[in-house]
């Protein structure tokens, strides 16, 4: 089967046109503004975002850069259409979610999510993908995305401004009268100014005095700031390849890269048939020698010989969740490794499903015990992060079965999926969500003892939960430890207030402390009371 076999048949799937590739960059008007903007956007990338990766500065960015993109799109008479617009959901949600909470324990996946989104929804805009849609071709759009076509345009940015400097020196040179006169005003100011000073009564004088400060620190250099500019400069040179090269057709051309693919058909189909069959041998095996083991745990109880819960719910857990992703390459693999026949595929497309299916099981069994294991000791980031990957898998191993008898790209089912299950992680705040399912579990009884560290990792998140907890609990070990928590959180919240790294939550947490404060004034926290009206300006 040839890479073009696995494109569907309908008309959304048509192989369009590769763009052609420019032999050299022609920067027009649109190109030359962008070249200006896009120091703007590196410098504010660098100071709002890069250093901190919290709060609204990265949401207000977000919007920033939106709008600079949509407008230079426009002028290239391109616009919004199909899916573009899922890719553009997801990125408001991923910014809007910096703006709301801090997602401490989910932060590098949510700060890779809002960058491969952003450069993703550029690219798709653009039609700047091999099939004009996510395809089996993700994988290459993604790296020429990313990495070949801003660096194969990273010097565009300056050859734009040549052109630019070329135009304004033409238009400098009409305005030469303007530029003379301010000399001259420059030159006499110079002169009747020391005369000005000297008759003044004291209001002049008053009056140079207040803007000597700001003079004074227009000559200081921060050196935090000159660390931002030097940053920026390569950042503007990146966001600027980005965006002209998907417009200007400079990136990898189709046929090229079908080739590429092509070139991989090196196994011999016997090979690639021994391997399936094999494995598909050596699971069925393992899950028939212990069927008990593997599925007591959707009951609730432990098989015999197992003593500890915690040990048999983590015994295996790990490694069937890595067998399922070595599965899942395996399938990928096999898939771009041969060249099958139409008489050879039908017993490639049994195998396919059996090693999916077989998969599917070693899935459900890791994810019951997950659940056992989350019933006895409660939920954390750790444990709900492993949670939504094997769903994930579950998802894929479900396409590659359908796969076989449906026409459909199975990579384009694992990118909707995967980025619409990890902006549902940000949106929902997942620290909030661990917290209060522990709070609540604790409060009802069917949990032992609450872990107050998950309240610190989960930051200004678990105040909710712990304010409840303060309530109700009458445990004053756990008050006290409470206490400290409150201490903890509010000071951190404050150090944040009025700064780009602030958050609603934190907001809402600094107010909701004062609060408790005065509800609770026996509380040996040491949350001050302070003016509302001064907590809100």
């Amino acid at each position: 089967m040839t890479i073009h076999e696995e494109i569907p048949a309908d008309n959304s799937a048509i192989l369009k046109e590769p763009a052609p590739k420019s032999k050299a960059f022609q920067p027009d008007r649109a190109d030359e503004c962008l070249a200006y903007v896009a120091f703007l956007l590196g410098f504010l990338f660098i100071r709002w975002v890069f250093f901190s990766w919290q709060g609204w500065g990265v949401s207000l960015y977000t919007a920033l850069f939106i709008t600079v993109v949509l407008f230079y799109l426009r002028q290239k008479k391109k616009r919004m259409t199909g899916e573009s617009w899922f890719w553009f959901t997801i990125l408001l949600l991923t910014a809007l979610s910096f703006s709301l909470w801090p997602g401490q324990s989910v932060f590098g996946l949510r700060a890779l999510l809002l960058l491969g989104v952003a450069i993703y929804w550029v690219w798709t805009t653009a039609d700047a993908t091999l099939y004009g849609k996510t395809s089996d071709w993700l994988p290459h759009d993604l790296l020429s995305s990313i990495i070949y076509t801003p660096f194969e345009n990273f010097f565009a940015q300056y050859r734009s401004l040549a052109a630019a400097r070329k135009r304004q020196i033409r238009v400098a040179s009409e305005h030469w009268p303007i530029v003379f006169g301010v000399l001259l005003a420059a030159a006499v100011i110079s002169i009747v100014g020391p005369l000005l000073i000297q008759a003044d009564a004291g209001g002049f004088a008053a009056l140079l005095r207040n803007l000597q400060p700001h003079l004074d620190r227009l000559g200081k250099v921060d050196p935090v700031l000159l660390v931002q500019i030097l940053f920026s400069i390569p950042t503007a040179a990146y966001i600027f390849g980005l965006l002209a090269g998907s417009i200007h057709g400079r990136r990898v051309e189709l046929k090229s890269a079908e080739n590429s693919v092509n070139a991989l058909h090196k196994l011999p189909y016997a090979t690639v048939f021994t391997l399936l069959l094999l494995l598909n041998g050596l699971y069925i095996a393992f899950i028939a020698s212990q069927l008990p083991y593997l599925f007591s745990a959707f009951s609730g109880t432990v098989p015999p010989g197992w003593e500890s819960y915690a040990e048999f719910a983590r015994r295996g857990f790990f490694e069937l969740c890595v067998i399922a992703v070595i599965n899942l390459l395996v399938l990928t693999g096999t898939h771009l490794g041969i060249e099958i026949t139409k008489r050879q595929s039908a017993a490639t497309r049994v195998l396919n499903s059996l090693l999916a299916a077989l998969t599917l099981v070693l899935i459900a069994t890791a994810f019951s015990k997950l659940a056992l294991y989350i019933s006895i000791f409660g939920l954390t980031v750790q444990r709900l992060l492993p949670g939504v990957l094997l769903i994930f898998l579950a998802i894929v191993f479900g396409g590659v079965i359908a796969r076989q008898s449906l026409r459909f790209s199975i990579m384009r089912l694992a990118a909707f999926t995967g980025t619409t299950l990890l902006c549902l992680l940000f949106v929902i705040n997942t620290d909030a969500l661990v917290v209060n399912y522990n709070a609540n579990r604790y409060l009802s009884g069917t949990l032992t003892e609450f872990d107050t560290i998950v309240l610190y990792r989960s930051g200004t998140a678990g105040l909710g939960a712990a304010l409840l907890l303060y309530e109700q609990s009458d445990d004053q070990q756990l008050r006290a430890e409470l206490d400290e928590y409150f201490d903890f959180i509010y000071w951190k919240s404050k150090a944040d207030a009025n700064t780009l790294r602030d958050t609603l939550q934190a907001a809402l947490a600094r107010r909701q402390l004062e609060e408790h404060q005065r509800i609770f004034p026996s509380s040996s926290s040491q949350v001050p009371i302070e003016n509302t009206y001064d907590m809100q300006n």
